[in-house]
């Protein structure tokens, strides 16, 4: 008998059976079955109708352990990431000062002989054109690299500021007189689109040695001989929003000019005098410049009121000397220095960008976005 029939077929019971046996069918031969038995306790397609199939799994996606951190707290660990870097700029930035020195500061040629040597005769021509209150920045830099060139034969100063601070326009004021003293060099402006109060201070360094020496564009203002010294008095807003000082001072006169009190007349008096006595250096440093001022001081004492004057008022009140451009200040300064353009070289100056200083803006801007994102 083959295999298929001993299990398709039942056996055939055994007629010749004795008293004591029974109808049992004998035991099946320890065969396997060619095919495994489903198991499934219901076929296939039974289990299908009658309980829903389990989802597919979805397919691994990389990187989707970060969408769990980001939800347990991954933003709080940015935050304290970018600032260990903002921490380890900050170190760097100080540490790429000794990268700056002698660097900050890059010569362009403007005109004139191209192909220069060391000993070739130069004029240097300064830009003053921001805001005067860095004494350590891009003016101080360009003085600097003038003062170490002895080829260096005449300096003109491109100005187009509106001022700055008393101190830091008279130390650039002190900086190139001392320079033109010292090397025997003229220095000739050249006034752009504003040149007022500090700027105008700074301009005196040309001395009076030397005629027609401040050129001004047609659309120039220059002038606002003068200081002003502001104070706020915010002591009623204070009191409306419930504000109130409560300062321990060594002396009554001691934060004098502060925001929530009324100036006392003793403070007045004190400040004017502070401003009258730099306002009388102003007028000093403009008598060693224009030597029509230092003959006659009442004309300029006319004209000093802090008003600002048009090109052709400022000449004729003396401010200034020529109506001309740039190439004219320029042309003047190789006249005062008996040199030809073809045997020079005019060249200007571009502010190098540092590695300090690249570090420095690097670190701003991380800053700024680290309070925006804060912010949001």
């Amino acid at each position: 008998m083959s295999d298929y029939q001993s299990y398709s077929t039942f056996p055939q019971q055994d007629t010749t059976q004795t008293p004591d046996s029974t109808n049992v069918p004998p035991e099946l031969p320890p065969q396997q079955p060619r095919f495994r038995q489903p198991q499934f306790q219901q076929p296939p397609f039974q289990q299908a109708y009658s309980q829903p199939m389990p989802p597919a799994p979805s397919p691994a996606r990389p990187f989707q352990w970060m969408n769990g951190c980001v939800g347990c707290g991954c933003m709080g660990f940015a935050a304290l990431f970018l600032l260990v870097i903002l921490a380890v700029i900050g170190l760097v930035i100080q540490a790429g000062k000794m990268f700056d020195e002698d660097t900050t500061v890059k010569r362009v040629f403007v005109s004139g002989n191209e192909d220069a040597s060391d000993t070739t005769p130069r004029v240097a021509i300064l830009k003053i054109e921001e805001t005067i209150s860095d004494t350590d920045g891009f003016i101080n830099d360009q003085i600097k690299d003038v003062m170490k060139d002895d080829s260096v034969k005449a300096i003109v100063l491109r100005m187009d500021t509106p001022g700055g601070t008393v101190s830091a326009s008279d130390l650039f004021y002190h900086k190139l007189t001392k320079l033109r003293e010292e090397k025997k060099i003229p220095i000739v402006v050249s006034m752009g689109g504003m040149c007022a109060s500090g700027g105008y201070y700074i301009a005196m360094s040309v001395g009076t040695e030397n005629e027609d020496v401040i050129f001004a564009e047609p659309t120039t203002w220059t002038g606002s001989i003068g200081v002003i010294l502001s104070t706020y008095n915010l002591a009623k807003l204070a009191e409306k929003v419930g504000i109130e000082e409560n300062s321990l001072k060594s002396h009554e006169l001691k934060g004098m000019g502060g925001l929530f009190r009324p100036m006392t007349e003793q403070e007045r008096q004190i400040l004017q005098e502070l401003v009258n006595d730099a306002f009388g250096r102003f007028k000093e440093v403009v008598y060693s410049g224009r030597k029509v001022y230092a003959d006659d001081h009442a004309k300029l004492d006319a004209i000093a009121t802090g008003q600002v004057y048009t090109t052709s008022t400022a000449l004729e009140n003396g401010l200034v000397d020529k109506q001309g451009y740039l190439t004219d200040a320029v042309k003047r300064a190789l006249e005062l220095a008996g040199l030809k353009e073809d045997d020079v070289e005019v060249y200007t100056y571009k502010k190098l960008e540092t590695l300090g200083s690249l570090l420095s803006a690097t670190h701003e801007k991380m800053d700024e976005n680290m309070t925006t994102t804060v912010q949001d």
